[in-house]
C-alpha cells in the first residue's frame, strides 16, 4: 500500500535493503513498499500462505490405471528381492547343513525351497509374459482367450526339417495362454502367457483383427523391466506366420525383398492400393507414406514386402510401368 507521500526509494540510510526491513519507506523487489518491518513480515506470511494453498498438477488424482500399474510395478519389486533374498538364504543353509553330516535333512529341507523359488521366478518373470492389448472390441474375456489361442496355433511355423517337439507340445497341444484381463471401460485388455517365449512372438501380432470386430495394438505393459527378465535364446523362439492370419504389418524391413512404388495417384487409400497389390500375392508388410497418420492423401508412393520372396521380381515387372 502506497500512502502519499511516504512514495519513495531509499537510496541511503536504512541500508536498502530488497525484500527486507530496516525502517518505513523500505521496498522489494517487487516494488511494493512498506512502511515498517512488521508489515513486510506480514504481507510475506500472507504470500507463503496463498503459495503453499494454491493447487498444483501434482495434486491431481491418479487414474485407476496408474493406480493399477503402480501396484503391479510394486509387486514385481518385491517378488525381485524376495527372490533375491530367498537365494542367498538357501545358499547359506546348505552351506550350513554341508557340515552337520545330515544328508537326508538337508535334502528333504531343499525340496519346499525349490518349490518356494520356482514360485517366485514365476512371479518375477511375470512382467515378461504379459502383452497389452489395445482397442479391445466389447467381448468375453473366453471368446478373447480362444480367439489367441487359435491364432498361435494356426500361425505357428512347425518345420518338419528341425521339429521342436516342446513347440508341439507347449504351443499346439497344451494351452500357451494362463488368464486375460479386460478394462472394458478403456477397451484394453492383459494377456498373461506360460513362457517369455512365446509372449515375444505374440508381439507380431500387432494389428490382428480379433473376430472382425476391428483391429488391436499389441506391445508390452508399462512393467514390462527387460532388465530384470532373464535372457531369452532367439533359437528358442517360436516362430508365426501372420500372413495366414491376415496380418500386413506396417513396418516393412530394409532387404533385397522390399519394393518401392512411385507415381501412385495421391487420392488412393490404403486398402485400394492393397487391393492392386494383393493381386500379385499375398502381402506381408505394406506402408503407404502420408504426411502425417490423419492425412486424407498420401504423397504418391509406398513400400510393399511379400510373404513369398519368389514374388518381388514378378509383381516388380507386373507393376512397373501400370
Amino acid at each position: 500500500q502506497l500512502a502519499g507521500g511516504d512514495r519513495h526509494h531509499r537510496s541511503g540510510g536504512g541500508g536498502g535493503r530488497r525484500g527486507g526491513g530496516g525502517g518505513a519507506g523500505s521496498s522489494n523487489r517487487s516494488g511494493i513498499y512498506f512502511h515498517s518491518y512488521e508489515e513486510e513480515r506480514a504481507w510475506l506470511e500472507e504470500r507463503r500462505r496463498k503459495r503453499r494453498s494454491r493447487k498444483s498438477s501434482f495434486d491431481v488424482e491418479p487414474t485407476p490405471e496408474q493406480l493399477a500399474e503402480e501396484e503391479a510395478r510394486a509387486t514385481l519389486e518385491r517378488d525381485h528381492l524376495m527372490m533375491t533374498g530367498a537365494g542367498g538364504m538357501g545358499s547359506r543353509a546348505t552351506s550350513a547343513g554341508g557340515g552337520g553330516g545330515g544328508m537326508n535333512n538337508n535334502s528333504s529341507s531343499t525340496e519346499p525351497s525349490s518349490s518356494s523359488s520356482r514360485g517366485l521366478q514365476s512371479q518375477q518373470t511375470r512382467h515378461a509374459r504379459r502383452l497389452y492389448i489395445g482397442n479391445i472390441p466389447d467381448v468375453h474375456e473366453n471368446d478373447v482367450h480362444n480367439f489367441f489361442r487359435d491364432a498361435i496355433r494356426s500361425a505357428i511355423i512347425m518345420d518338419p526339417n528341425n521339429p521342436n517337439p516342446n513347440h508341439q507340445k507347449q504351443y499346439v497341444e497344451n494351452d500357451p495362454i494362463i488368464s486375460v484381463y479386460i478394462n472394458r471401460e478403456r477397451r484394453f485388455a492383459f494377456l498373461e502367457f506360460k513362457t517369455m517365449e512365446i509372449t515375444t512372438s505374440c508381439l507380431d501380432l500387432d494389428g490382428i483383427n480379433v473376430m472382425g470386430h476391428g483391429k488391436v495394438t499389441i506391445k508390452r505393459p508399462n512393467d514390462y523391466n527387460p532388465a530384470w527378465a532373464p535372457p531369452v535364446n532367439p533359437a528358442t523362439l517360436p516362430k508365426l506366420d501372420t500372413a495366414k492370419l491376415g496380418i500386413v504389418s506396417s513396418t516393412v524391413p530394409d532387404g533385397p525383398n522390399k519394393i518401392f512404388i512411385g507415381g501412385l495417384p495421391y487420392h488412393l487409400t490404403e486398402s485400394q492400393v492393397l487391393e492392386l497389390l494383393g493381386a500379385f500375392g499375398t502381402v506381408k508388410a505394406f506402408h503407404l507414406v502420408k504426411a502425417d497418420a490423419t492425412a486424407l492423401t498420401s504423397k504418391g508412393y509406398c513400400f510393399v514386402e511379400y510373404a513369398d520372396p519368389n514374388l518381388t521380381q514378378v509383381a516388380c515387372m507386373g507393376l512397373n510401368g501400370m
